[in-house]
């Protein structure tokens, strides 16, 4: 009875012993937890649709930046393309008709017309430089009782333009040289030279009016000794309203 009271005592320590070796591997290794299986398979309790992962950006991010690249540097490519003003030539000839006051007879209002041809060239962004010839008439006028006759006069000399800007279509007109002159009054013939100025606006590059004083000078006295009369014209002025057409 002994042994057997002792046979069982010494199963029970063993079996304590077994027990707590037991837990005490449980303790000192970590708790584990459910694994999906190697295909893939997942808990059938947390199963959710499978959204595939995004795709890189790195390639895209280079197109991209290759493409900003060259957004930018298209429009300094098409500017320099783009032709500057002064690279535009403007010159060429041109025919224009003109109307208006004259002078040469102080205080003598006389009825002017003229023609005017020449040719222009591209002196800059802004300018034009040329020659030109021109014809003219003073219709003859009464005043005070006295008869002036009509003047004809035709010239040669140099034509300048220069417009207020690149775009600005007003300008200002200069132009001189020589010219000679009929008198129908006194049957004689005079020269000398003139100067104008003036200004103008173009329309279009075929098309422009301008408003130009021209000063014409002259050194021939007239006199009428026997009949006390005499005469200085030494000067003659123009004033005139144009059109001008550009080819």
């Amino acid at each position: 009875m002994k042994n057997t009271i002792v046979t069982a005592a010494m199963a029970a320590v063993f079996a304590s012993v077994a027990l707590a070796s037991a837990a005490a591997n449980a303790q000192s290794k970590p708790l584990a937890v459910w694994q999906p299986a190697p295909d893939g398979e997942k808990d059938p309790a947390k199963r959710v649709a499978t959204t595939p992962a995004p795709a890189t950006e790195v390639a895209p991010q280079s197109v991209t930046q290759s493409q900003s690249v060259g957004a930018v540097e298209q429009p300094y490519a098409a500017a320099a393309q783009v032709p500057m003003l002064d690279e535009e030539n403007r010159g060429g000839f041109f025919v224009g008709v003109q109307g208006g006051k004259g002078w040469v007879y102080d205080d003598v209002d006389q009825s002017a017309r003229a023609v005017n041809a020449g040719y222009r060239w591209q002196a800059g962004a802004v300018s034009l430089v040329g020659i030109e010839l021109a014809a003219g008439r003073l219709d003859d006028a009464e005043d005070d009782g006295f008869r002036y006759g009509k003047v004809d006069y035709s010239s040669v000399g140099v034509n300048a333009r220069f417009n207020f800007g690149r775009d600005n279509p007003l300008y200002g007109l200069v132009r001189a040289g020589y010219w000679a002159a009929d008198i129908g009054a006194f049957d004689d013939t005079v020269d000398g030279g003139y100067f104008g100025l003036g200004v103008g606006v173009d329309f279009n590059r075929h098309f422009n009016m301008s408003l130009v004083y021209t000063n014409h000078v002259y050194f021939n006295d007239h006199y009428w000794s026997d009949n006390e009369f005499y005469y200085d014209a030494s000067r003659a002025d123009l004033l005139m309203l144009g059109a001008e057409v550009r080819f």
